[in-house]
């Protein structure tokens, strides 16, 4: 591990003027024992944690203190990371851009002038080197999406490989916890921390364990990729191109997917009629009766649509009404029904591909981050090509492919496996790694 000065991560979290902190623990410590002694980390405000402020980024849990701790929280903290701030998100974690915390604007640290993206926004903003990852969460694509902002890598792992148990609760089968960190050594690790089965707790929770030791660089032997050269920028083309003819050289048989534009164009709907509609049964119990913050009025359903009114932010207010009206009872067939079909010829066909070869990759955006207030130049199902993998499943994480030179602002490479082929997954990307240094040397 690399010598670091806790007092001077505290005072640079103490001195974010980019709405990104929550809470800074100004008393941790390093622990020197345990698989993750020394380590140092971060975690995005939406997860629970005994008698401290989890607000994730909304007015309504303003004075909000959980009675009990998170299980990824808890295993961390056993395997010695010490926790130095909780960060700001996307309210709820229910938008993905860092433009919807109730605490404002969380703007992208490598230039001000573009978003870092969300809605795990907060962690991403402030994954300086002296952190040495940063805990967020993906539900569709939350972790990755902003990593590719910042060029760091940002893994989510096969749906029920981590326990969510003190996660709030946003969209259920599609919620996972997810991390930054800085190199692939250190995503294995921390990884070997969290899967954990935990039945107590989170009846979704599988046992994918695994020791840290046991995963080692493999070669693969044929890697699916995406044919979608025309939906990039330039650079991110040209950087997609150079690792493409690398790998050949490599040896490495490469199997071309083709573009099913109307199929990957109905992943973000799919997306949005299942979480809003899982969201608005999950925050449901956000009332005022029993937590939270509550504006008193005559009766119980006045105090009830003027605590929402007051405390909630647009954004959660118009998700949770569209999820309202998909579950509708005229309109359970018609939209919430019809989209979980979808979602199953969605994972029917990318388990194919996913079959077809050890590793499935593509860039993962059309371009660089967007600007603040523009409309992007590249626009296509690239935008929210990430979150078919929360609707399938499986890991997935993203690491730098390269730089626009112009803007010198970064972009990631998507790189995935099959459903519970996590350890396949940091076996092969250990490899990649070298590959995408070398390319981008």
């Amino acid at each position: 591990m690399k010598n670091k000065n806790l007092n001077d991560v505290i005072n640079k979290l103490t001195n974010d003027k980019n709405n990104a902190v929550s809470i800074v623990f100004n008393n941790a410590k390093l622990n020197d024992r345990g698989i993750l002694s020394n380590y140092i980390f971060t975690i995005k405000d939406n997860y629970a944690d005994t008698n401290v402020a989890c607000r994730a980024s909304s007015l309504f849990l303003k004075t909000f203190k959980p009675q009990y701790k998170a299980t990824a929280l808890k295993l961390l903290e056993e395997a010695g990371a010490a926790c130095v701030a909780r960060t700001n998100l996307d309210e709820f974690g229910l938008a993905g851009s860092g433009e919807h915390s109730a605490y404002g604007l969380i703007k992208n640290p490598l230039n001000a002038q573009y978003l870092v993206g969300g809605s795990s926004s907060g962690a991403a903003a402030t994954f300086y080197d002296e952190i040495d990852f940063a805990i967020g969460s993906d539900t569709g694509d939350s972790v990755r999406k902003p990593a590719s902002n910042i060029g760091q890598i940002g893994f989510k792992p096969s749906y029920g490989a981590i326990s969510r148990y003190g996660l709030f609760a946003y969209a259920s089968s599609l919620d996972t916890v997810a991390y930054f960190t800085h190199n692939i050594e250190d995503l294995i690790k921390i990884s070997s921390v969290l899967y954990k089965k935990d039945f107590q707790n989170d009846m979704t929770s599988i046992d994918l364990s695994f020791d840290y030791n046991d995963i080692k660089e493999i070669k693969p032997l044929k890697i699916a990729y995406l044919n979608c050269f025309d939906k990039l920028s330039p650079s991110v083309a040209f950087a997609y191109k150079k690792l493409l003819e690398k790998l050949k050289k490599e040896n490495i048989e490469l199997i071309e997917i083709q573009e099913d534009e109307k199929l990957f164009n109905s992943i973000d709907v799919i997306y949005k009629v299942i979480s809003f509609s899982e969201a608005s049964s999950n925050l449901a119990n956000l009332t005022g009766v029993a937590f939270g913050q509550r504006k008193e009025e005559k009766d119980w359903t006045e105090t009830f649509i003027k605590t929402r009114s007051q405390y909630l932010g647009k954004m959660v207010k118009s998700r949770l009404i569209l999820g309202s009206l998909f579950l509708e009872n005229e309109n359970q067939i018609k939209y919430f029904v019809k989209a979980k079909k979808l979602r199953r010829i969605l994972a029917n066909h990318f388990t194919k591909i996913h079959e077809s070869a050890d590793l499935f990759i593509y860039p993962a955006s059309n371009d660089i981050a967007s600007k603040i207030n523009e409309t992007p130049k590249y626009q296509s199902y690239l935008d929210f090509i990430l979150t078919y993998a929360n609707l399938v499943g499986n890991p997935s994480l993203t690491m730098k492919l390269g730089v626009d030179k112009e803007t010198l602002m970064p972009f990631n490479i998507a790189v995935d496996t099959k459903i519970y082929h996590d350890t396949k997954l940091f076996a092969h990307s250990l490899y990649l790694k070298k590959i995408l240094e070398d390319i981008n040397e």
